[in-house]
């Protein structure tokens, strides 16, 4: 078995003081419960410079240049998959057909390149000319802009596409999966910082800043998306986090509904702004397959964000936007093994990077703990090999721990939907609506991907379907 990775275990004057480098470096605030993550990322960059842990942080902490370049790229990258909120890529394919000429779309703060690539795909299946889509995006990591230009991933950054998508647009081999040259061929990275430099284009007809605002401090974030307005055109769209919407509010954008969402749009000058709200329609895949897209929002998850994802985080539930509840935190002295939340963090880890077993080892560790979280992720390490029976009844373990754990509910509604169980799946259904009754929408709530109340009420409405592990 592959030796986990040793995390460090840091006293809060040390946190403190990484956390001040992270908001020096790329002006990042994080949650409490991504903070333990950091001493995972100060082991990482320090092996990657070959140095000893309290040297690297010594350096770290002097802020040398190089040290807080390798910090930066292990403990602000983000964790995404592809086609994440597909509802707003149906609404980016919908809208620019209508478009004449090159059609500009800056991805801001996109981790590993699955969000540029898949907004680069949702153009190509709306018929766009390949010549006219220019996709931009940019990230602070330098590392993880290198993982986005190889657009080599593991099998865990499609585990909420169509088939249809998968077929078309990627090749799948066991072990990996990677962009083909006509969508890469789409789509530039740059290195660029959301809070200290200007914006990298100017007139795009759409810009994309998901899960990014809530890492960044109240009194930066005004300031940020001004940037993001800046660059684009006139009559250009403004995509957010479900949760982030309100941030924007006083921006001057106008607000339409998009699937029972508001999206934004900068107005033209001088035109009268429409308080109407429009609908989009399906995607209409000019191929012979049907659309791919599921008319759900995608579950998201709290992780170390690059530019505005946070590090990566012990599990927590689908969409999420501001610090959510963790595992407890283990007893002060020494414990005999890896605490809750490190198991959780290393078994995500290795669920990403495609390491089932590993990941399924490591989530026994902390479901001997009786953790609800650690059982959702051998739910999803289940589905993900297959076994649909075997992911059940983790959750339902889950839900005995915790029988209000709105997400297990929700993930048992695409579960027995797979299993031909409709009366079970619509059981499921009420019940995590029961689960979400009395909680505010810009909740987030708790489990292994992170997901607002708000969202997870649009996913379980009557006639939407639910994808592999809940809502897409």
């Amino acid at each position: 078995m592959k030796e986990p990775v040793r995390v460090e275990r840091l006293d809060e004057a040390t946190l403190g003081g990484l956390e001040s480098v992270l908001r020096a470096a790329c002006g990042m605030v994080l949650a409490p419960s991504v903070r333990p993550s950091l001493g995972t990322a100060l082991t990482r960059a320090a092996e990657s410079q070959g140095l000893p842990t309290a040297d690297f942080l010594q350096r770290l902490l002097a802020r040398d240049t190089a040290a807080v370049e390798a910090f930066i790229g292990y403990a602000v990258i983000g964790e995404t998959y592809f086609f994440r909120h597909p509802e707003q890529l149906r609404e980016l394919a919908r809208l620019a057909p209508a478009h004449l000429g090159p059609f500009l779309v800056w991805s801001a703060g996109c981790a590993s390149g699955e969000e540029p690539y898949s907004v680069a795909m949702a153009l190509l299946a709306a018929g766009l000319t390949p010549e006219h889509i220019r996709v931009v995006g940019t990230d602070v990591s330098g590392r993880a802009l290198e993982r986005a230009r190889r657009a080599t991933y593991s099998p865990w950054s499609v585990r909420r596409i169509e088939p249809e998508l998968e077929k078309r647009f990627l090749s799948i081999r066991p072990e990996s999966v990677s962009v083909p040259p006509e969508v890469r061929a789409r789509v530039e990275f740059r290195r660029h910082n959301l809070v200290t430099d200007p914006p990298p284009v100017s007139g795009a007809q759409a810009v994309f800043c998901r899960n990014v605002l809530i890492y960044f401090p109240p009194e930066v974030i005004p300031s940020i998306l001004e940037r993001l307005v800046r660059a684009l055109a006139p009559g250009g769209w403004l995509f957010l986090a479900p949760a982030e919407l309100p941030f924007a509010k006083d921006m001057g954008l106008e607000e339409r509904e998009m699937e029972g969402m508001p999206v934004l749009r900068k107005p033209v000058p001088g035109e009268r702004v429409s308080t109407r709200a429009s609908r989009s329609g399906p995607l209409r895949v000019l191929s012979k397959t049907t659309s791919p897209f599921r008319r759900v929002q995608a579950p998201s998850r709290v992780a170390p964000a690059s530019q505005g994802q946070a590090p990566v985080a012990p599990p927590a539930v689908p969409a999420a936007r501001v610090a959510q509840a963790a595992p407890p935190s283990p007893p002060p002295q020494p414990p005999a093994g890896p605490s809750v939340s490190d198991a959780l963090e290393q078994a995500w880890a290795a669920a990403r990077a495609g390491q089932y077993e590993l990941a399924e080892e490591l989530a026994r560790l902390a479901a001997r703990e009786l953790s609800p979280e650690a059982y959702l992720l051998l739910a999803m390490v289940s589905e993900g090999r297959g076994d649909v029976q075997g992911a059940v009844a983790a959750v339902r373990k889950a839900l005995y721990l915790e029988p209000q754990l709105a997400i297990g509910h929700a993930m048992l509604v695409a579960l027995y939907g797979r299993l031909g169980q409709p009366e079970a799946a619509e059981r499921a259904r009420r019940n995590a609506l029961h689960a979400l009754e009395g909680l505010d929408d810009e909740d987030v709530l708790r489990g292994v991907e992170a997901m607002t109340v708000g969202g997870l009420r649009r996913a379980l409405a009557p006639g939407v379907r639910m994808g592999k592990s809940g809502a897409r």
